[in-house]
């Protein structure tokens, strides 16, 4: 008999698990459930200045492959781009400052530049050397990434140049996140050498020869991808605008209740941020206790539209970096104009100014009128903008940035143990779980794909 697997969520995550089902099972049944009246989940493309600009991830990192490799079979890597500049400025005591050539993930490997940007005091500087000669003394269990820097760097390093940068990559407080989750590049390399430096240029020796951009994109955003993704699907059985309410075992299907249907299934693929995953799973207490526990952070993106002549910083970079410790309610600026020229004319900036992160949720209690005017305030006087605003838009992303706490990888397997046990032919899948950002939504939701055609195999 045909078997069936229904994907509840059509982000990236989804809507990989979906094609890989397609492309490795052709015979196989499937069906994709979305509670909202798009695809694409956090990847979103629309008009701004008359030019398609992301309202959220506008580009991907190429150092791991599953998103480059996932355009290639597409057929979409000859329209790949890359940033037109890479270069980025961090806010210290209300002051721009380079940051230094050698870093890595925010890690100083080369510590004269360090010393010359004066974003940190000569003192930490020195205490950032002590890396190179300090014995091992990782404490043998999982370690945040704050752990991690401070005890091999010092905490100047790990407040105003790690945290702001993987910090803002997750929304998140670097002394609460999982080095192995958040940066795994950082963990590896403390685990292999005693310094950290060590490791981390050891790393860079192999990432030298490779000549491919960190940063990869496309002139029509990231919704791109998402709209050929979803055209590769060809006639797949996708329903938007169709809320799932509860997942339920029968002893012989997976029943999933949506608002005026119940639908009978072998397997469920929940492509899904965990608390709403936790809802669904209601009937398996341990698994929705376990998912709950998961907390997200929330983010608003605004995106900014200035006349260029009133914009009196040279916007000579990718961005600006802003340290928890700056007490901004501003996280990062990112100047749009400057990494993809393409976005505007000659004659306009824009500027994408992120606010929020975890234990910050300052953004949250503000309407948008209120939001974008306290943004502004703020960015005026650092990049010396004299003009008005000519359009604005606020994006906001509530509960969209798991927060990988140490010991996060057994939480998420426990979880899996617990359905295994109790809901057998649930599956989960997204960011919540083993990766954030889009290459490793995608690589998820290929392992997914995989292990969910393995379950019907043997059932």
């Amino acid at each position: 008999m045909t078997k069936r697997v229904v994907v509840i969520g059509g982000g990236i995550a989804g809507l990989t698990t979906l094609h890989r089902i397609q492309q490795q099972s052709p015979e196989t049944e499937t069906i994709l459930l979305e509670a909202s009246p798009r695809l694409g989940g956090k990847i979103l493309t629309t008009t701004f200045l008359g030019k398609p600009i992301d309202e959220a991830a506008d580009a991907f990192i190429s150092r791991v492959p599953w998103a480059l490799e996932l355009c290639e079979k597409l057929g979409l890597d000859s329209f790949l781009i890359s940033p037109a500049t890479t270069g980025a400025y961090v806010l210290v005591d209300g002051e721009l400052r380079k940051l230094p050539e050698g870093l890595v993930l925010g890690v100083p490997t080369k510590l004269l530049p360090l010393l010359r940007s004066r974003i940190v005091s000569p003192f930490a500087v020195l205490r950032a050397a002590l890396d190179r000669i300090r014995p091992d003394d990782w404490p043998g269990d999982d370690e945040s990434v704050g752990g991690l820097i401070r005890r091999r760097m010092g905490d100047q390093i790990a407040d105003r140049l790690v945290d702001p940068l993987i910090g803002s990559i997750n929304a998140g407080d670097t002394d609460h996140l999982d080095v192995a989750l958040a940066a795994p590049q950082l963990e590896t390399a403390s685990r292999r050498h005693r310094s950290l430096t060590a490791g981390l240029k050891e790393q860079t020796k192999f990432s030298a020869e490779n000549s491919r951009p960190l940063f990869l994109s496309f002139e029509n955003g990231m919704g791109h991808l998402i709209q050929v993704l979803v055209n590769a699907l060809g006639d797949a059985d996708i329903r938007t605008d169709t809320r799932v309410t509860n997942i339920e075992n029968n002893g012989r299907y997976l029943n999933i209740v949506t608002g005026d249907a119940t639908i009978e299934s072998d397997v469920v693929v929940l492509a899904t941020p965990a608390h709403q995953a936790a809802d669904l799973l209601s009937s398996c207490s341990s698994a929705s206790s376990r998912l709950s526990s998961i907390e997200h952070a929330s983010v608003a993106l605004v995106t900014m539209g200035f006349r260029r002549s009133e914009v009196r910083h040279p916007l000579d970079a990718s961005g600006v970096l802003v340290p928890r410790t700056e007490g901004l309610l501003t996280t990062a600026i990112s100047w749009g104009s400057s990494k993809w020229p393409h976005w505007v004319d000659d004659e306009h900036v824009v500027l994408r100014v992120s606010a929020g992160r975890a234990g910050d949720t300052r953004a949250l209690a503000l309407d948008d009128d209120d939001l974008v005017e306290a943004l502004l305030t703020e960015i005026a006087q650092i990049l010396r903008i004299e003009g008005n605003l000519i359009e604005w838009r606020v994006s906001r992303w509530i509960d969209a940035f798991p927060q990988y706490a140490p010991g996060h990888d057994r939480l998420v397997s426990a979880i899996e143990r617990d359905l295994r046990i109790e809901m057998p032919g649930v599956f989960l899948t997204g960011a919540a779980y083993r990766g954030l950002g889009i290459p490793a939504c995608v690589r998820q939701g290929g392992e997914c794909a995989d292990a969910a055609l393995d379950y019907l195999k043997a059932k």
